[in-house]
């Protein structure tokens, strides 16, 4: 193949994504004639450079960070693309602190071997997700639990990892906060009481602790949310966690379809997207299937 475009964001995680970006250029210039490499200092960075990619019409587009700098990429490649556009075909390269979609998709958490995994003669096709329209990478969360997620400082994602994470996820543990949520897939209403929820094409961690086998290119969006999110409630999970079987639990609202629409009854709730701040309550998610083409993994 002849061009490849490489976004790095610095900042990402544990900050090591300077570093690493020369050996990962170096191993993607073994199968590219060109690399250009990109460190970003904004969000406003990626978003524009991924356009270029794509109004460039560069061979691929490869971005090392966490769930919110491929979001943005995503951003990016959207933009003002119609159904004709010619996209590059994307590799993701895990830098930040969670890395979900990287999970979900079986990529290795390291940069190096996650560079050195992928067939560059292969693609797959991979549903995107929207939020009101616009593009998403993982995950679109509201309530207890994920405002843990998004309240951990760059700072402390630095230090201490995914540890940052589980710590102020735990801190959160029975507040007690619920909200009245109308929840309407695929022009059925519900109205629910709901502690937190996750909105998503696909998640790894879902399909862990669930029978319902969610796939990044199904065609649909899912919910998962959590009617009691106290620490109670959650050891009272355990076992139908250790069976696979949380969709069957009464505390458990798992849902699918092609449209999602989530609106607040009882006041304002403003959702997560990515794991940083995005839009309030209400919100419409729908999916593009196999609206990407996305570099395979080599077979074993």
């Amino acid at each position: 193949m002849n061009s490849a475009m490489l976004i790095v964001n610095p900042n990402s995680g544990k900050k090591e994504g300077r570093a690493l970006s020369e050996r990962v250029a170096a191993h993607l210039g073994e199968h590219f004639s060109s690399v250009d490499v990109r460190l970003s200092s904004c969000a406003a960075d990626v978003e524009t450079w991924a356009r270029e990619a794509r109004e460039q019409e560069y061979d691929a587009l490869f971005v090392m960070g966490g769930d919110g700098t491929v979001g943005l990429s995503f951003h990016g490649l959207f933009d003002g693309a119609c159904e004709s556009s010619r996209l590059p075909a994307f590799g993701l390269i895990p830098g930040g602190t969670g890395n979900g979609l990287a999970r979900t998709l079986g990529i290795a958490p390291d940069a190096l071997r996650a560079v050195e995994s992928y067939d560059f003669s292969e693609t797959i096709l991979l549903d995107v997700g929207l939020v009101n329209g616009r593009p998403f990478a993982y995950t679109v969360t509201g309530g207890t639990l994920p405002e843990g997620i998004r309240k951990v400082s760059p700072e402390l994602k630095s230090r201490y990892g995914f540890l940052a994470y589980v710590a102020s996820t735990i801190l959160r543990m029975g507040d007690g906060e619920h909200h009245a949520l109308r929840i309407v897939v695929d022009g059925e209403e519900r109205k629910e009481d709901i502690s937190s929820f996750s909105a998503f094409s696909a998640n790894a961690l879902a399909n862990e602790f669930s029978r319902y086998q969610t796939s990044v290119a199904d065609g649909e969006i899912h919910l998962i949310a959590l009617r009691d999110a106290s620490l109670p409630s959650l050891l009272a999970l355990l076992p139908d966690i250790l069976m696979h079987a949380v969709d069957g639990d009464d505390r458990v609202l798992f849902l699918h379809g092609k449209t999602i629409e989530i609106s607040c009854v009882d006041g304002g709730l403003c959702c997560g997207v990515d794991g940083d701040d995005g839009p309030c309550l209400p919100v419409k998610l729908t999916v593009r299937p196999g609206a990407l083409r996305m570099f395979a993994l080599k077979k074993e």
